[in-house]
């Protein structure tokens, strides 16, 4: 086996076949990744020429982490285990201070209650990577910023139509739903232009979740680096044209990503977002995908977790994820790295 660095054709071509692939782990996200300024690795191990691993690792400030990767067969502990051996090594050479890792493995599936639906046991996982020195980051419950261990999914195999669907959900989303057509336009953004206007409704979402919203020319990368794999998508109202919701939508191979959305505040009572998941699910069937992912989540099952039932409406589950593994290379200089960052936030002196 050779540890290697990967021509972007051939990662493609493992990562999209692989039953772990996803969007973080892809050639697009490298490209948008690095138009935001962060440094990349497309990395793996191969035997000859056949590619057995790959990993996208991101960079900045000599802090790296693989997001939902790296992608491989987790039942082959031996490559897992060589390829951990071979990273440590190539981010020492790096002079990286930190390595973090969240593996694509999901412990558990969850109903509304929070009830285990099925779990997986990845204990000789943990134990690898304690062999390698890497601490496990805990079993968290809040949104990741790097990687979420909890996601929505609905599953839709079998489902032939939008109608079938529905039958699937609760009865409050199918009322929803059907309101919403009356009230409700869904169009598909074909150009950059449009940008601004459709951010508005994530603005107003995240103000109200006293979330700071990313500007403009993110979703210009986004749109530039995913190309026709990124649906922009929103809600207007019938009577007057007026936004309602807005939403991107990340295509791959395995699934379909819900994977940023918001709404206008004074045009909530519109359900512009119950009417954006029915239009998710019909692009999945249209495109023969089986598999809808509603993205993050807390791993709160509690009535004060509204995110939770308003994607639960769809009748899917909630999956739990590994979570993340950390390595520090170098204590001092991440210890630097940290007293930096901090006193970039505090307030500058004026010299006048």
């Amino acid at each position: 086996m050779e540890f290697t660095e990967l021509e972007e054709k051939e990662f493609t071509n493992f990562e999209e076949k692989e039953p772990v692939g996803n969007f973080f782990q892809s050639v697009p996200r490298a490209k948008l990744r690095k138009k935001m300024g962060f440094s990349t690795h497309l990395i793996g191990v191969k035997e000859k020429s056949k590619v057995l691993l790959a990993a996208l690792l991101i960079e900045r400030d000599k802090e790296a982490w693989i997001q939902l990767g790296p992608i491989l067969d987790y039942k082959n502990l031996k490559l897992l285990d060589f390829f951990l051996t071979e990273l440590k090594t190539y981010c020492k050479n790096h002079g990286f201070v930190k390595l973090e890792i969240f593996p694509p493995l999901v412990l558990s599936t969850r109903d509304l209650d929070g009830s285990v639906i099925e779990k997986w046991d990845y204990d000789k996982v943990f134990e690898l990577f304690k062999k390698h020195g890497f601490t496990h980051e805990g079993f968290t419950t809040e949104i990741e910023n790097k990687a979420n261990r909890w996601m929505f999914v609905k599953d839709l195999t079998g489902i032939k139509d939008l109608r079938e669907a529905e039958l699937t959900m609760n009865s409050s989303t199918r009322k929803k739903l059907h309101k919403t057509r009356r009230e409700l336009d869904i169009k598909v953004l074909k150009d950059k232009k449009e940008l601004p206007e459709w951010l508005k409704a994530l603005q107003d979402s995240d103000k109200r979740n006293g979330v700071h919203t990313r500007e403009v020319k993110y979703f210009e990368d986004l749109w530039d680096a995913f190309g026709k794999n990124a649906i922009f998508v929103e809600a207007r109202r019938k009577d007057n044209g007026e936004l309602v919701s807005s939403e991107v939508d990340i295509l791959h191979p395995n699934e379909m990503v819900a994977f940023v959305a918001g709404t206008v505040e004074e045009n909530k009572h519109y359900n512009g977002s119950t009417a954006i998941k029915g239009f998710n699910i019909e692009e999945c069937l249209k495109r023969g995908k089986t598999r809808l992912n509603l993205y993050g989540m807390k791993g709160d099952f509690s009535p004060k977790n509204p995110l939770l039932y308003f994607k639960g409406g769809l009748r899917g589950v909630t999956e739990e994820y590994i979570g993340g593994f950390c390595l520090v290379l170098n204590p001092s200089k991440l210890f630097l790295n940290k007293v930096k960052r901090r006193l970039k936030k505090l307030p500058r002196h004026s010299h006048r």
